[in-house]
């Protein structure tokens, strides 16, 4: 944690040892936004793309869906760039997940929007038939984490360099709407894990 701000440092803190985290979207809200809480829903940190560029995708998206059709629409929307947030449970701002431009093929830099430090980017590939794949990439270079399944019907693992499994997205019925669920296991990196896997699920919807 040397070197994180300290709201970066407050969400590592939250998240450490949480052997499941509970992934809620916020339906109602105008933005893309998750509560990442623990199995008591106590909320640790959030996770969100504000209303203003969430509403430009969906305009942008039409507008070129209206001249070129649907396919080139959801293109054109996925092309734009854009910034995800990373708060701590008070508000504070933590992290930023930064989309450069690219539809199929797209590279996310997650950075401490304080001092400037880079923590890796999240490489995101689309398939021609709509599948996804994606692996986490250290400022170093080295890969840090990466997906096995499918990510489209959130059944798909997460395995460090190795391919030993650290953590799971499986879909499941909970009995809290609107949620599912993270499994994290031990030795995983907890808070890349998180991001990781919201980023994926806002992407897969696009």
């Amino acid at each position: 944690m040397n070197g994180m701000n300290p709201a970066a440092q407050n969400v590592v803190q939250a998240l450490a040892n949480q052997s499941v985290l509970l992934m809620k979207m916020q339906i109602l809200s105008l933005g893309k936004n998750y509560d990442v809480m623990d199995q008591n829903q106590t909320v640790l940190c959030r996770i969100g793309l504000d209303s203003s560029q969430n509403m430009k995708g969906a305009l942008v998206g039409a507008a070129v869906a209206s001249v070129a059709g649907d396919f080139v629409g959801r293109w054109a929307k996925r092309s734009l760039q854009y910034t995800y947030t990373v708060k701590d449970a008070a508000g504070a701002l933590a992290m930023e997940i930064r989309k450069g431009s690219g539809g199929n093929k797209t590279q996310f830099l997650v950075v401490d929007p304080h001092a400037g430090g880079s923590f890796g980017t999240i490489d995101m590939q689309r398939s021609l038939i709509g599948g996804l794949k994606a692996s986490w990439i250290l400022p170093n270079g080295q890969p840090a984490m990466a997906t096995k399944g499918n990510i489209i019907r959130r059944k798909y693992r997460i395995v460090d360099p190795a391919g030993q499994e650290v953590g799971r997205v499986r879909h499941k019925i909970l009995a809290i709407r609107d949620v599912w669920q993270l499994e994290l296991e031990r030795g995983a990196n907890h808070l890349y894990s998180a991001l990781f896997a919201a980023v994926l699920d806002f992407e897969k919807k696009m």
